[in-house]
């Protein structure tokens, strides 16, 4: 078993040996023994990996669940991001679920077997390394890129994989600690180096996809700074920015429960397109305070919804600054909004969900017509960029459920502003003015 392999800073234990109990230690030392022997190459690594999960429970760091199956809980470096021995350790049948493990890896072979066999083997490459540099790829070669990096300085991904690196003899050199795009960490990594490596690698991405083809780039963060960067370094690079999607997780996470102004559930997937003539984000004349334009758009998902998490107004911050182009303001003075949200709205600590303060109104005030134009462009600019031209009533449809915080205009109205901002295109459909523009975006 390994020996003085140090833990990272924060740690309960100093030494990866430490986390486990001395039965532990001899049961998993038999067994990577026997595995060890095994002279077929994809025999022993598909052991080791059945391995690799029986270490995740079986340490003293491991939190069992009283209201899952036997086995069901979480490791302390998934759930506090640390090593933290478990008040009650728990000791699992390691040859059961060592068995368990092996059922579900030759089920997984066996359902995987019609694409990968003895024919398609060899039209698999598996890599590592970084996305900095793809030069094993060639340029304009990739069909679309799918790419989840990580979140800034909410894990610190090397440092917790020491346990596994340590028992599964996995070396993790220094030049792989300079590559790992994240912030802090043992090795004190700051926002400089992260910002940098998501802009190289955010380079190389663009290089090797090929024209008319799309990157869905999965990011998650509070901070509009990241999203400022990732979007000017893809424009910089080439690309255009078609639009984003909420993705939620299927359950809220123990450190969201934890920490529920901090850290945030799901993630934003953001599309791009290479294009020959990319269109570069323009940013909207509204006519309105940055301060102005953050109230007016949590109120707006707050009335739209009765009620919104902290990652509904996150998200549709995000998506309104793209869409209309002040994310750059918005990284610049609201790096953090939960102070903003603890002063206007109420928060259910069980729900989740902030609302108006009991007895207040709505605290922005603004003309009905700037109102009207700050959703209209933003849904418009939307609609455009996936190439639809909406009717009318479909117009209203989406943007009077944004305007209830404050009186509801009429039809008549919203048309009205429609008509300066927006030209008729076939059967009663709308898009934004192609001249004049200028008197729109600034």
């Amino acid at each position: 078993y390994p020996k003085g392999n140090i833990l990272p800073k924060g740690s309960d234990v100093g030494t990866v040996e430490k986390l486990f109990s001395k039965e532990q230690l001899a049961k998993l030392s038999l067994l990577k023994s026997i595995i060890k022997k095994e002279k077929n190459k994809n025999i022993k690594e598909s052991l080791l990996l059945m391995f690799s999960g029986l270490l995740t429970k079986t340490n003293l760091t491991y939190h069992s669940s009283s209201v899952r199956a036997e086995g069901g809980g979480d490791s302390a470096a998934f759930r506090y991001y640390r090593y933290r021995i478990a008040p009650r350790p728990f000791e699992l049948d390691i040859s059961k679920y060592f068995q368990i493990r092996f059922n579900k890896v030759i089920e997984a072979k066996k359902e995987i077997s019609y694409y990968i066999n003895d024919n398609t083997i060899e039209n698999i490459k598996n890599v590592k390394g970084t996305a900095t540099d793809l030069s094993w790829i060639e340029s304009e070669s990739v069909d679309y890129i799918y790419t989840d990096p990580p979140y800034g300085k909410k894990i610190p991904y090397l440092d917790l994989s020491i346990m596994w690196n340590a028992w599964l003899d996995l070396e993790v050199t220094k030049e792989d600690y300079e590559l790992e795009a994240i912030e802090g960490g043992e090795h004190y990594k700051n926002k400089d180096d992260y910002n940098k490596l998501i802009a190289q690698s955010i380079k190389e991405m663009y290089r090797v996809l090929k024209y008319d083809r799309w990157m869905s780039f999965v990011f998650a963060h509070k901070d509009p700074e990241f999203w400022h960067l990732i979007i000017d370094t893809a424009e910089r690079c080439g690309f255009e920015y078609i639009g984003a999607v909420p993705q939620k997780n299927g359950q809220t996470s123990f450190k969201k429960r934890q920490h529920p102004f901090t850290v945030l559930s799901g993630q934003l997937i953001i599309n791009f397109k290479k294009v020959k003539n990319p269109r570069s984000i323009l940013k909207a004349h509204l006519g309105i305070d940055i301060s102005e334009i953050i109230l007016q758009t949590i109120e707006g998902i707050v009335a739209k919804n009765e009620g919104a998490t902290l990652e509904q107004i996150n998200d549709e911050l995000i998506i309104k600054g793209l869409e209309l182009g002040f994310l750059d303001l918005l990284k610049k003075e609201y790096s953090d909004i939960t102070p903003l949200l603890l002063q206007h709205f109420d928060y259910d600590d069980e729900t989740e969900i902030f609302t108006l303060k009991a007895d207040t109104k709505f605290k922005t005030h603004l003309d009905e017509r700037l109102r009207i134009r700050y959703y209209l462009i933003s849904y418009l600019r939307r609609m455009e960029r996936e190439g639809r031209y909406p009717h009318f009533d479909d117009i209203v449809l989406d943007i009077l459920p944004l305007l209830k915080n404050g009186m509801t205009p009429e039809n008549q109205t919203i048309l009205g502003v429609l008509e300066d901002i927006a030209e008729h295109t076939g059967e009663d459909r709308w898009r934004l003015k192609t001249h004049g523009q200028g008197e729109l975006f600034a």
